[in-house]
């Protein structure tokens, strides 16, 4: 099968989409970049140096130079300021001052002290204090009459009821001691006990009063005469003999022989 002959356009175009370019050429255009980016780069460095050198060389304002100018402050020698006085220049136009400078100093300077008058209320202690009465003594605050009388100590009440002390404390008080008789019931039956009394002491130390609280009956009676006749020392408290509520134990034993 023949082959139909391609024309010299075609086959011309084909070789430039196919076939690689021109070495040169490629050359030329890679040249052309680099030279294009060069001065690009150029240009910028030119623009930054023109902005930070040019106001170095362009005469600025000279703040330096400036004077701050700060009114004077008008002085009197008095004790009421004196209006200021308008002061005529030498061409005669009237120049209005509102702080303007003392045309010159004196040399004495006077004062001027507002004369109380004297308060003739001043009593021995201070000043009187208005609203405050005249009585001697103000409620809340310490008093300054010396001619007071101190007040007189303080005194505590007697307790109304009788002060609790154990048996042990207040066994130690006993000064006088009647031994209870032995029953002689208890004697033949070889039975011993004990009883234990409530006793109340007055302020002399005598029993006042006693209570059975428990204890064999054959010796009760026996343990209420003899604990009816002992004698306390009296209790001091806060300075005044006080009443006392104890219990007293009586304890009946036999020799054993």
């Amino acid at each position: 099968m023949a082959v139909a002959p391609v024309p010299e356009e075609r086959s011309g175009f084909l070789r430039n989409c196919l076939v690689e370019g021109d070495t040169a050429q490629e050359a030329r255009v890679r040249h052309n970049r680099q030279r294009a980016l060069l001065v690009s780069i150029v240009v910028q460095i030119l623009i930054v140096a023109a902005l930070v050198i040019f106001p170095l060389f362009t005469k600025g304002e000279n703040i330096a130079g400036r004077v701050l100018v700060v009114p004077p402050i008008p002085y009197s020698p008095g004790g009421h300021p004196r209006p200021a006085t308008p002061t005529r220049p030498l061409d005669g136009r009237p120049n209005i001052c509102r702080f303007c400078a003392p045309p010159s100093i004196p040399p004495t300077i006077v004062t001027h002290d507002d004369p109380s008058p004297i308060d003739n209320t001043i009593g021995p202690d201070g000043p009187e204090i208005p609203g405050v009465p005249d009585s001697p003594s103000i409620p809340g605050l310490p008093s300054t009459d010396s001619r007071r009388e101190p007040p007189p100590p303080l005194t505590h009440p007697r307790p109304s009821t009788p002060v609790k002390v154990s048996e042990p404390v207040i066994a130690a008080k006993l000064v006088h001691r009647v031994e209870p008789i032995y029953p002689a019931l208890g004697i033949q039956l070889r039975r011993e006990g004990r009883v234990e009394l409530r006793a109340i002491i007055s302020t002399s130390g005598s029993i006042e009063s006693l209570e059975v609280l428990t204890g064999d009956p054959l010796f009760i009676s026996s343990a209420l005469a003899a604990v009816r006749q002992w004698r306390y020392q009296p209790t001091i408290l806060d300075g005044q003999p006080v009443e006392i509520d104890t219990h007293i134990t009586v304890i009946y034993t036999l020799s054993h022989q």
